[in-house]
């Protein structure tokens, strides 16, 4: 009798339908590594709150862990692991030196964070089919979020910048930082494949993210598309720009005002951010070594603030280099700068490949969270920085499986070992 129906439940067709459901998308893995993969979904699906995602990524890395154990799981070895190592070492020395020690223990949580990454490319390469199940994931996630806070801004009214949609995130930070790589990721999909589901995940992430009145993600979305466009459709520029116009001309009031006041200085929250980062080059001056160790910079901004700063203490410095730099020391802002170079050098080699449609989603992805965290500390929220990581570990996963099915002759499996991808698991 085969094995499948040895554990199936009689008489019960519904449990039988899902079984199936459940063979047909993870064939071949055990019940650990089924198990992990059920947790990384879920975990993906519940990104908008820290306590769901974190759950999940502590119940799919803990079955991951005890997979390896059992040998049902091969561990596996990518070059991005070495910048997260550096960051980490970089930060817990800087958190265990400094001056004010009271929350070194808490900064320990980034080395779990972190594993989320290594954790996510063992389970896309042994399991490959994980992957279009994530990108279904991310599908429901982007449309389900993007929805609430449409529905937060036409039905409950919140459309003024005392009164921004959050979503079911915790601040519109937070959820403008979910929704611009999504929106890019999707819209990219969409143009390759051609699917109505794509489409409207990227649509309605893209709708909401204006609807944010956040000027970082704006900024980042535009930097990332006009990159893209100049790389792969450089005539479309020009044809773009007058429909660049005329939208920002016909733009709704309090958009069009929120996008010019993009350049003026004397507002107050871009006038706050630039005294953020005067203070925080004192703060590198004083310490560029080590920083002033991880969650110190709000105790010790006022040692540093200019007298007409508006506020005296400021949670973050409203940008990645400085922010990290500050915080966390030298090493730690080159470990930052090496990941997004490493990672963009994978997605450049897979230009020219059967990944392009991959290689241009990382690099949007890349480009735009970057260029959005020149004025917000979005590498140090915890739903985008698992985000991040999440979506890195998709593209750089999808880059060498098209590569390797680009490469490997039909029928031949080639050797392997501790670190390469598993080329008898392509699909």
């Amino acid at each position: 009798m085969p094995e499948d129906e040895l554990i199936r439940p009689p008489g019960s067709p519904r449990i039988s339908f899902l079984n199936s459901q459940f063979h047909r998308y993870l064939p071949d893995t055990s019940g650990l590594v089924r198990a992990a993969c059920v947790f990384y979904l879920l975990h993906l699906l519940f990104q908008a709150k820290v306590a769901g995602l974190e759950i999940g990524a502590f119940f799919c890395l803990l079955c991951l862990g005890w997979a390896a154990a059992r040998r049902e799981m091969r561990l596996s070895f990518h070059i991005l692991y070495f910048p997260l190592a550096v960051y980490g070492i970089a930060s817990t020395t800087s958190a265990l030196l400094a001056s004010e020690q009271m929350k070194a223990f808490a900064d320990g949580m980034l080395w779990f964070k972190m594993l989320i990454f290594p954790g996510a490319v063992i389970l896309f390469r042994q399991v490959p089919r994980l992957r279009e199940l994530a990108i279904v994931a991310y599908a429901v996630f982007a449309a389900t979020i993007a929805t609430y806070g449409l529905y937060e801004f036409f039905l409950l009214d919140r459309r003024d910048l005392e009164n921004r949609i959050t979503g079911p995130a915790s601040h519109v930070m937070t959820l403008s930082g979910l929704l611009l790589p999504l929106a890019l990721m999707f819209l990219f999909l969409w143009l390759h494949q051609r699917k109505w589901w794509q489409l409207t995940a990227g649509s309605l992430a893209t709708i909401t993210l204006l609807l944010t009145f956040t000027r970082s993600v704006w900024i980042g979305w535009t930097v990332a598309i006009v990159t893209l466009l100049i790389a792969t459709r450089a005539r479309l520029v020009f044809y773009a720009l007058p429909l660049v116009i005329i939208f920002v001309t016909f733009l709704p009031l309090s958009l069009f005002g929120r996008l010019v006041s993009t350049f003026d200085t004397r507002q107050l929250s871009n006038f706050d951010r630039i005294r953020m980062v005067e203070a925080g080059v004192e703060m590198i001056k004083d310490r560029p070594l080590l920083g002033v160790g991880p969650a110190n910079v709000k105790s010790t901004y006022s040692l540093y603030m200019r007298p007409d700063a508006p506020r005296p203490r400021p949670p973050h410095l409203h940008n990645n280099v400085v922010q990290i730099w500050a915080e966390r020391g030298i090493l730690a802002l080159c470990a930052y700068l090496l990941l997004l170079g490493l990672f963009l050098r994978e997605c450049i080699r897979g230009w020219h490949g059967p990944g392009r449609m991959w290689a241009e989603i990382g690099i949007a992805a890349a480009i735009s969270l970057t260029v959005a965290g020149l004025f917000e500390f979005n590498f140090g929220d915890t739903e985008v920085f698992y985000l991040l990581l999440n979506l890195f570990a998709l593209v750089v996963v999808s880059l060498e499986r098209t590569r390797l099915s680009n490469e490997v002759p039909s029928g031949v499996v080639a050797g392997r070992t501790w670190g390469e991808p598993d080329v008898a698991a392509l699909p």
